[in-house]
């Protein structure tokens, strides 16, 4: 570090994924860094280095906040402590990417109100705490979305009860420019997919994980969204056979299936442990037509299949 001290303020990147700086490190590395632009690095910079970034880091454009190891520093969590010190301190930030132990609607209220130049966000809420201050977030995810104008990538990782059915709704009726967006743990019912469906009018590609919505409400979900070209489904409530997918069955759209597996672990305490593995499903427009280079545990949706029920389709 003595080495970099003398450099550091003409740094404007700066990459700490693997320097093994513990919070207290980033404090006193970040305070003379005044025209950093871009950080990379770990949740140990914590509240306190946040804190330390908004107040010396004015410039900062691009923040992306990976996930550490769990416990490796007593200060090292990101919560809307944080957030909201980076919110009011660094006002030229175009993108954020962050892992939180705990997040609040107030956080995000700020960065819609002060994080204007904001065009990709992505926050990720870790499952380290048992208990999280303020859910569900759907007035903090309104907020957010209504100020920062500019977003173009979305993305938001939550937990069961993260988001109800008006959040959602919230992110498809405040989402008119976002052409990516990235869900995990949002909504409760097939009601909120199909509100969330009737906004965002520029989404091109859609990534839904944990979800609790059917095949019937995310096929319909995809002929709503008028501008998607590529979605992903990472676990849903399968119907068996797929037969609810057929509504969303058109020209130059390829659907492709992965079942839910179920792997047979050993382990110490218990004689076998049971990791199933969530049914997936993959569908994208293509002129040259479905690709032929996927292996065995992918199968593509054949609709004359499913229309004869003489033939299992998998």
């Amino acid at each position: 570090m003595p080495i970099v001290y003398p450099v550091a303020s003409k740094l404007k990147k700066l990459d700490l994924l693997f320097a093994l700086l513990d919070t207290e490190g980033h404090c006193q590395l970040l305070q003379r860094c005044p025209n950093l632009e871009f950080l990379e690095t770990r949740n140990v910079i914590g509240d306190r280095g946040l804190e330390v970034l908004a107040q010396h880091c004015k410039r900062m454009k691009r923040l992306r906040i990976e996930r550490g190891e769990d416990m490796e520093d007593v200060e090292g969590v990101v919560s809307q402590r944080g957030l909201i010190a980076l919110a009011k301190g660094c006002l030229e930030l175009e993108y954020l990417a962050v892992y939180v132990s705990d997040i609040t609607n107030a956080s995000l209220e700020c960065l819609g109100t002060y994080s204007k130049n904001l065009c990709d966000f992505r926050l990720v809420l870790l499952d380290r705490e048992e208990r999280i201050t303020d859910l569900p977030l759907d007035n903090g995810v309104r907020s957010l979305l209504t100020g920062c104008e500019k977003l173009r990538r979305f993305a938001l990782y939550l937990r069961p009860g993260g988001l109800t059915d008006v959040g959602l709704g919230y992110i498809g009726q405040y989402s008119p420019k976002v052409r990516w967006m990235l869900l995990g743990f949002v909504g409760e019912s097939d009601e909120g997919l199909l509100e969330f469906s009737k906004g965002c009018p520029s989404l091109q590609k859609l990534e839904i994980r944990g979800c609790c919505f059917s095949e019937r409400a995310l096929a319909a979900a995809a002929l709503q969204l008028a501008s998607l070209r590529y979605l992903w489904v990472q676990g849903y409530r399968s119907s068996g056979d797929a037969r609810d997918l057929l509504t969303m069955v058109r020209p130059n759209w390829n659907i492709e299936l992965i079942p839910a597996k179920q792997h047979l672990v050993e382990d110490a305490d218990r004689p076998v442990v049971i990791f199933e593995e969530p049914a997936h499903i993959l569908a994208y427009y293509s002129l040259a037509g479905a690709r032929t280079d996927f292996p065995d545990s992918v199968k593509p949706l054949d609709p004359h299949t499913l229309l004869n029920p003489q033939v299992i389709p998998f």
